[in-house]
């Protein structure tokens, strides 16, 4: 940390600083924790062998040399960490490149017999007496498989990694499979997976390698889960959320093998799962009474002292448009279109709410005039936030469990729909009802809800105008105002 003097009254001390004797320019100079330089020799870091880290941070100004310093504070202290606690699929990169900083190639390492004798007599001298005493007798003994285990709890976690690599020891685990595919995921499925690894880990007790997992295994699996023997309550779940869980695992596994040439089978993929759908519950939808009941609460509530909420705004806004409950809960204030000739919001990807299909989720909604007033009054509710729903939406997340929760729990409680299983998500189904009960094409029904319509010819041109669709909508929802 240095003094710099602003005036003769005037100075601050500025960490991580340092200036050259007769220079201007400052310097990011930071030392290397003795317990990390073994760490980064291991990960062939440029810093290896350095006692500690100096970058000149090209500037004589200390306001811009202190963000600069704070930027590589932060970069550092991450990078240690990760060194420090790494993650399996960060132990094996960097036990990787270790190796072949080294001439050892990870996949062949007796191609290069010399390289591989100085790693080991290196590592062997680094071992304490009694450790390497135990060792030469376990050979002695013929008992080698063992000795070569019992160093890896005398090695950093990167070093020992590199020398199961080198005996043949090192296994790729369902813990190294799921860490490489979060790398590659977005939030929606590497969250799906973590949830169907956790359960796998818990069914097998221990962090299972791939090799060894088999059919018999697998099948058990299934069955544990569909036992309900995941959870602390017993609760079995249906075959479609065990099919769920599999096509994560699946996934995640396929892209192991591929990658890593492990030149094993997936034994996840094309699993019989029991039964499997006619356990399904289907989804009813709100019919026309039932949505004159929803509108009916929505009014009652607006009109009384309550006025409008986030929750009656959104809810009112599915049962308009027949949108998914994320389309609408994580729309940005720039998705609304209300001033034109025919209002709409525009559905996209966004870095909060991702949407269901590719292409076809991407789409203009037109809106209904009973829409616009709760968008209109979402849009004050907001309060100069971007998000037109900012208790449910923030820049990381868009929080479905949450408003799912509060607007199904509101809706089997009102009038006209107690003891329906009726949820926010039914008001979907029954758009889709109400633009078949006015006989609406199923392109356009398609285009409507973000469904893909199927044919070579729906891949052609810009779709239907959004006139046409508001036309439809308003058809369609007529019958609940009737």
């Amino acid at each position: 940390m240095s003094l710099f003097f602003l005036s003769p009254t005037v100075s601050i001390k500025l960490k991580y600083s340092w200036k050259k004797p007769n220079s201007s320019l400052l310097y990011y100079r930071r030392r290397i924790p003795d317990d990390l330089r073994p760490l980064l020799e291991a990960s062939g870091s440029e810093w290896a062998g350095k006692p500690q880290i100096v970058v000149s941070l090209q500037t004589a100004d200390l306001k811009v040399a202190a963000s600069k310093i704070a930027k590589l504070a932060k970069q550092h202290d991450e990078e240690w960490e990760q060194l420090r606690n790494p993650s399996q699929a960060g132990t094996l990169a960097q036990a990787e490149r270790f190796l072949r900083n080294r001439g050892i190639d990870p996949a062949a390492p007796y191609a290069d017999e010399q390289a591989l004798h100085i790693f080991l007599d290196t590592l062997d001298d680094s071992l304490p007496a009694k450790v390497k005493d135990k060792h030469q007798e376990a050979y002695e003994y013929g008992n080698p498989v063992n000795a070569k285990r019992d160093i890896d709890p005398h090695l950093s976690p990167i070093v020992a990694t590199a020398l199961q690599i080198v005996h043949g020891r090192r296994e790729f685990t369902l813990s190294d499979c799921l860490d490489q595919y979060l790398t590659s995921r977005p939030e929606k499925a590497a969250k799906a997976a973590k949830i169907a690894f956790g359960y796998l880990t818990d069914f097998f007790k221990e962090d299972r390698g791939l090799a060894s997992i088999r059919r018999q295994d697998v099948n058990d699996f299934v069955k544990w889960l569909l036992a309900g023997e995941h959870n602390k309550h017993g609760k079995p779940i249906t075959t479609t959320t065990v099919a769920r869980y599999l096509n994560s695992v699946i996934a995640a596994v396929s892209r192991a093998i591929k990658e890593n040439e492990l030149g094993i089978k997936n034994q996840f993929s094309s699993v019989e799962i029991p039964n499997a759908g006619k356990d399904a519950q289907e989804r009813l939808p709100f019919d026309v009474r039932q949505l004159k009941s929803l509108h009916r609460a929505v009014d009652e509530w607006v009109s009384s002292k309550k006025g409008w909420d986030q929750p009656r705004c959104i809810v009112t806004v599915l049962a308009e448009t027949g949108c998914r409950l994320a389309e609408v809960t994580g729309l940005a204030l720039t998705d609304i279109y209300l001033d034109t000739e025919t209002p709409y919001i525009d559905l996209k990807e966004h870095p909060w709410r991702s949407l269901k299909n590719d292409k076809a989720s991407v789409r203009k909604v037109p809106l209904t005039p009973r829409a616009i007033e709760a968008i209109r009054a979402a849009q004050v509710l907001s309060k100069g936030s971007k998000f037109l729903f900012p208790q449910y939406t923030a820049a990381d997340k868009c929080s479905i469990n949450s408003v799912s929760a509060t607007l199904n729990k509101w809706i089997r409680t009102r009038d006209g729909l107690v003891g329906s299983d009726l949820t926010c998500h039914s008001l979907r189904h029954s758009m889709k009802d109400s633009l078949r009960a006015v006989e609406c094409a199923d392109s356009i029904q398609d285009q409507i809800l973000g469904h893909t319509t199927k044919g070579i010819g729906a891949r052609y041109g810009q779709g239907y105008p959004l006139d046409l669709l508001a036309q439809w909508m308003h058809k369609a929802v007529k019958a609940a105002w009737s």
